[in-house]
């Protein structure tokens, strides 16, 4: 009869109450006061878990108000049903936490580069400067370029490798030293002989040409040394990374030359000139005159770098004679560039 009377109680209990409201500490207090949940029959007793009890509905279902009319009682048995509720939350936030941190780890990955015409440490040293503030990791080994970042990134220094992975330009330098020298001398005496006179004129022309042409097959951005004269040491500045022109060591060369060209195009070369002239009466090593500039030429065509001109007279006067002269002596030096296959 107790089981049957329950049931009947139970359908108007769940007509009556409503949802339950927000789940806190602060209602622990009125958590008998309200409303029923549910009704649960364990044996012969009636034990009732609720959530803010209604006095109505509470008679309808036991007919014993007073049952739960301690407050302190039902607060524990709120506390026991809410702290689930708080571990399932805790519970979900980790799992999202993990699923989260798994996507991100499963975004990076690494890609291994293979190099063919380029070093893997010259490589990795333009990406690195190229990829500073980008999370990437670059690794040279031997000819391999280990790379790893996102798989957007790793696209992108892919397509960079390939575009520097390319054969460098071979380009052949032909040198060409031209020398003229001309002059002329005239004069003429008058000589006597016994009763006899004589006068003699005489004129002679010089004219000298000679062109020597010497080769040479670098590769681009390398520099050729055009050399003539005493040797002399000459400070050597290389440019490294970002950092400017700085002085790394001593080379010992001649007065002359230096050419640096770089392939802009198959129709245009750029070069860098630095003409030096080491002083002879100075100390040997420190003391060397330099003048730079850049220009840009087509391949094929003979460019001059520079020349010298140098020219002289003399007169000889005598009682019977008299000699004049004049001698001019012309040096160039002529540079032609040629993109090689």
């Amino acid at each position: 009869m107790k089981i049957l009377w329950a049931a009947r109680a139970l359908d108007k209990v769940k007509a009556i109450t409503k949802p339950p409201k927000i789940h806190s500490r602060t209602y622990g207090l009125q958590f008998f006061t309200e409303s029923f949940q549910n009704i649960q029959l364990t044996g012969c007793v009636l034990c009732l878990h609720a959530f803010y009890y209604n006095p109505v509905v509470f008679r309808l279902a036991t007919r014993n108000p007073d049952y739960f009319a301690g407050p302190l009682d039902a607060a524990p048995e709120a506390q026991m049903t809410i702290r689930p509720t708080h571990l399932s939350i805790t519970t979900l936030l980790a799992l999202v936490l993990a699923v989260f941190s798994t996507l991100t780890h499963a975004q990076t990955e690494s890609r291994v580069y293979q190099l063919n015409n380029r070093t893997a440490a010259d490589v990795a040293i333009q990406v690195q400067e190229l990829y500073q503030q980008a999370p990437v990791s670059v690794t040279a080994r031997g000819q391999q370029l280990v790379v790893r970042g996102q798989p957007e990134l790793l696209d992108e220094i892919g397509m960079l490798v390939q575009s520097i992975d390319v054969p460098p330009v071979q380009m052949r330098i032909s040198v060409r030293y031209r020398q003229d020298i001309g002059g002329k001398e005239s004069g003429g005496g008058v000589t006597v002989s016994g009763n006899r006179a004589g006068a003699n004129v005489e004129r002679r022309t010089i004219s000298t040409n000679s062109s020597t042409e010497r080769q040479l097959v670098v590769q681009d951005g390398q520099s050729a040394h055009i050399t003539s004269g005493n040797v002399r040491t000459l400070p050597f500045a290389i440019q490294g990374g970002r950092n400017p022109a700085a002085i790394l060591q001593q080379v010992e060369t001649r007065s002359g030359f230096v050419v640096s060209p770089q392939a802009i195009s198959d129709q245009a070369v750029e070069l860098s000139i630095m003409s030096f002239e080491a002083d002879p009466a100075a100390i040997p090593g420190y003391e060397t005159e330099a003048l730079m500039t850049t220009r840009r030429v087509e391949p094929g065509q003979w460019v001059s770098l520079g020349g010298t001109s140098t020219s002289s007279s003399q007169q000889q006067d005598g009682i019977t004679y008299r000699v004049t002269g004049n001698r001019s002596e012309n040096q160039s030096v002529d540079l032609k560039v040629d993109i090689l296959p």
